[in-house]
């Protein structure tokens, strides 16, 4: 088993960040966005929108990071 490298714990935490983001910004709201196909006004009086997607393609590619500086090849 390999020992734990500074980089991947920082590409994991980036990715959980960014994660959180994208759970709080875009999946808890997608089916108000899809209904009203282009955004939503939450309780809070946030504006989502369905840009917040992105947040969900940075936080994989953080995580893929992760599993790579962990994984591969030195």
């Amino acid at each position: 088993m390999k020992r734990l490298r500074i980089r991947a714990i920082v590409f994991a935490l980036a990715a959980g960040f960014f994660g959180y983001v994208f759970y709080t910004r875009y999946w808890i709201w997608r089916d108000c966005i899809a209904a009203s196909q282009s955004s939503c006004l939450t309780p809070d009086g946030s504006n989502v929108t369905d840009g917040a997607m992105v947040w969900g393609v940075i936080a994989l590619g953080f995580a893929a990071s992760a599993l790579i500086a962990q994984f591969g090849r030195r």
